[in-house]
């Protein structure tokens, strides 16, 4: 069963916030007449909460609820406003598969490549995710495909990890580097090989990583194969 991801959860904390107590109550009931009712009486549509500084918006686009994310948007409400982590609406909506959503963010000009505190675009949350759909919209919109987070990680190095070979090769036929060093100078065939992900060896090699290149250990992706006994994508990279 698919869990509430950690920025939903904390959308649903500003409640406690004395200022934004009743919007934020109605956007978590999705009370569409509510939330209008509290805009004309002068609600702030960008207001922050005091604590964890997130927006209407942000908390309307973790519900999914494309009525009332339209109607901030009309009142409004900045698309690229980001919380105190500097995620954005994007993000969470990206994330939780809310591809109406990020149909209406993306329309309405919100900037796909803003970078949250861990480094993370949107492009990276749908990745993870195996969001396909948002993927595609995302790199149709200008997302970059190759953008690193801290980890010097990519969307692409992420999908392989994750074995979504859907989104991988959409991404490489998209200018995606199969090659990306991360913060461990480990490429995505790495991952592969000490992971002992066969399928996903065998979907990588026709693409001709690089298998010279060393982590920060000195050992290549066919080392790490060795070491944790994964015999046939030994045989594979040999």
């Amino acid at each position: 069963m698919k869990t509430k991801s950690f920025f939903v959860a904390l959308s649903l904390l500003t409640c406690s916030s004395v200022y934004s107590q009743k919007i934020f109550t109605a956007i978590e009931n999705q009370d569409f007449e509510k939330v209008s009712k509290l805009i004309e009486k002068g609600e702030d549509v960008n207001q922050k909460s005091k604590e964890y500084g997130i927006t209407p918006l942000y908390s309307a686009a973790g519900t999914g609820n494309t009525k009332i994310v339209e109607l901030l948007i009309s009142k409004g409400a900045d698309v690229n406003m980001t919380m105190k982590t500097t995620a954005t609406p994007l993000n969470i909506a990206a994330q939780e598969g809310f591809t109406k959503v990020v149909e209406i963010l993306l329309k309405h000009n919100v900037n796909p490549n803003i970078r949250d505190v861990n480094g993370w675009t949107a492009l990276r949350f749908a990745t993870r995710n195996n969001q396909m759909e948002i993927v595609k919209l995302l790199v149709e919109n200008k997302a970059t495909v190759d953008t690193k987070a801290n980890d010097n990680a990519t969307p692409f190095a992420s999908a392989i990890g994750k074995g979504y070979l859907n989104i991988a090769e959409y991404l490489i036929k998209n200018g995606a580097n199969i090659n990306n060093i991360d913060k461990d100078n480990e490429t995505p065939i790495m991952y592969c090989a000490q992971g002992g992900n066969l399928e996903t060896v065998k979907f990588l090699l026709p693409y001709k990583p690089d298998l010279t290149i060393k982590n920060k250990d000195g050992k290549t992706a066919l080392d790490l194969a060795k070491e944790k006994n994964n015999s046939e994508i030994v045989k594979l990279l040999q």
